[in-house]
């Protein structure tokens, strides 16, 4: 990936300076412009740093350059080591800047979906999932481990090992760029805590199908307040064409439809549940696994 070019191109880059490069190693690294070497010494030249002098580095000027470059690791560095280092960083960050100009996005690469978080940490806030499939805006790399990206209304990072650049233009106005369902979802985990109240349909209390209601009526998708009158405005599908989006219906009243909730993946669904308010729980816990019903599509992406 882009962190393995680079490391690559500095390696190749300082056995040049040694004069180690073999012919074997020139065939699988990519060759250093002796140019921006140059430029390089003659700019340090200018600064005071004599390229003649080996303990150039030690006088005032050569060490403060080399501090502000943050090439100084406690040894002290020759002029060439230094020219060298500091041709391997801008000939690092030229590559980035290629890397971004050609990859303007990233595709989603992975069996269910990652989080978009706030800082590239994965103990930083999640802002929301993005689904396998879908397409988000490259903005910049964070030490070949993270992705900052855009994403419907958000911008944040993702873990770039579940991710591959691609040409954003290239996805563009297709079912890959449109976030309508990770929206949804979104909003669905912005009730996680509401308490359950009966015929509720607001965060000061709110019931099953309330919730459901709610979630899809802030993107413009009217449904009725009631389980079994949502079904009916929805498609059928079976357990293995389930989706993330789709509503799932239960049997908790004895017969007929009477809860629904949101299915999320993995099993997984978030509802108002008249105990706990609004939680995620999964389909394979004994109580849901005996009153599940079926599910049904109201969002076909």
């Amino acid at each position: 990936m882009f962190g393995k070019q680079i490391a690559a191109l500095g390696l190749s880059s300082l056995l040049l300076f040694s004069g180690a490069v073999t012919a074997a190693n020139a065939e699988e690294t990519t060759p250093i412009d002796t140019a921006g070497y140059m430029a390089a010494v003659e700019a340090l030249a200018e600064s005071g740093v004599v390229s003649g002098s080996a303990t150039a580095l030690q006088t005032g000027d050569g060490l403060r350059l080399a501090e502000e470059a943050g090439l100084l690791d406690g040894d002290t560095l020759s002029l060439t080591q230094l020219s060298a280092q500091a041709l391997v960083q801008e000939t690092e960050a030229l590559r980035k800047e290629n890397f971004l100009k050609e990859n303007t996005g990233v595709l989603v690469d992975c069996n269910s979906y990652i989080s978009l978080r706030a800082e590239p940490s994965t103990d930083a806030q999640r802002l929301r999932i993005i689904f396998d499939g879908k397409a988000a805006r490259l903005l910049d790399i964070v030490d070949d481990e993270w992705y900052q990206v855009a994403y419907g209304s958000d911008t944040g990072y993702v873990l770039s090992e579940y991710c591959q650049p691609v040409r954003y233009e290239d996805y563009e106005g297709t079912a890959a760029t449109n976030t309508l369902l990770e929206d949804v979802i979104a909003e669905a985990y912005s009730y996680l805590g509401t308490p359950y109240r009966y015929g509720g349909t607001s965060r000061s209390g709110i019931d099953c199908s309330g919730f459901t209601m709610k979630v899809f009526g802030a993107f413009g998708i009217s449904l009725p307040h009631g389980a079994t009158s949502q079904y009916r405005m929805c498609r059928s599908v079976t357990t293995a064409e389930r989706a993330p989006g789709d509503l799932v219906f239960f049997a908790t009243g004895g017969s007929g439809i009477g809860h629904v909730g949101i299915y999320l993946g993995g099993g997984q669904f978030i509802h108002s549940s008249t105990s706990s308010g609004v939680i995620i729980s999964s389909l394979y816990e004994s109580y849901y696994a005996r009153t599940y019903l079926y599910a049904a599509r109201l969002i076909d992406m």
